[in-house]
């Protein structure tokens, strides 16, 4: 049997309004359901699920909350894995940028909370944990978000619990796109695993999705509109070429757990 899955990456316009941002949502699901039945994996921006321009710390939820209770009805009521951007989730005193991972039986399988918040900009609390989740006889996908691509130990940490593949919401809304769209096929070539970057348009960013292979080419790459983004994860492909190399020649993921270092950088205080 065959280890891939089709996934929709969901370049969404973004409205200042969460209940509009709510709704295309659901259009895109129904959308999906009935035109590309194949999908069943559905990825949107981060943070396109929010009121853009109001304070994180006032709109913050629990985790399960409101929010977790319609995310997790969808994917239950489409039948797709279901990983909506990420919400600020309010814990204690604390507010995360929190990614959401959905099953298609509407159970939450994984929470991850950003890394590196894009300082001084965006007012939340660091994250600790990777978190990879594993779809039952196909593969293990990854999370990340948006900033956190720009430091390579948040990929490697993925990968060394698995991952095949990286999924990275995404909101910028600057002119460093181009340069987080040559990361994106970087981590890929390095860390020889799908990565899906989608961001948003409109308020919640400049476009500029894309889908990259093992071997970093780029499977989907979208423009400043909104778009849907599909493309099929082929996870025997990533164990094949761990093994064979990038281009069939490295093998920078073997080669990198074969030769232990230690690196001075970390032990800096």
């Amino acid at each position: 049997m065959k280890k891939t899955i089709t996934i929709a990456s969901i370049q969404m316009y973004v409205h200042q309004d969460k209940n509009k941002n709510i709704e295309q949502l659901k259009t895109h699901l129904i959308y999906l359901n009935k035109v590309l039945p194949q999908v069943k994996m559905v990825i949107l921006p981060e943070l396109s699920i929010s009121d853009i321009h109001r304070e994180p710390q006032k709109q913050s939820q629990k985790v399960p909350g409101q929010l977790t209770s319609l995310f997790s009805s969808l994917a239950k009521k489409h039948g797709v894995w279901l990983i909506p951007g990420s919400i600020y989730e309010k814990s204690g005193n604390n507010t995360y940028n929190t990614a959401l991972v959905f099953s298609p039986k509407g159970e939450l399988v994984g929470k991850y909370r950003k890394r590196y918040p894009w300082y001084p900009y965006e007012k939340t609390t660091p994250g600790r944990d990777p978190i990879v989740f594993s779809i039952e006889g196909f593969g293990t996908i990854g999370l990340m978000i948006c900033y956190d691509l720009w430091f390579p130990e948040v990929a490697r940490d993925l990968v060394n619990l698995g991952a095949e593949a990286i999924i990275v919401p995404t909101m910028t809304t600057t002119g460093d796109r181009k340069q987080e769209q040559i990361i994106s096929q970087a981590t890929a070539i390095t860390q020889q695993c799908y990565l899906v970057s989608c961001n948003g348009v409109g308020y919640g960013g400049v476009g500029g999705s894309l889908i990259v292979d093992p071997d970093g080419n780029i499977l989907q790459k979208s423009g400043g509109s909104p778009f849907i983004q599909t493309a099929i994860i082929d996870f025997e492909r990533v164990r094949m070429l761990r093994e064979k190399g990038v281009a069939g020649v490295t093998h920078p993921w073997k080669d990198f757990w074969d030769n232990k270092q230690t690196f001075k950088v970390y032990k800096k205080k």
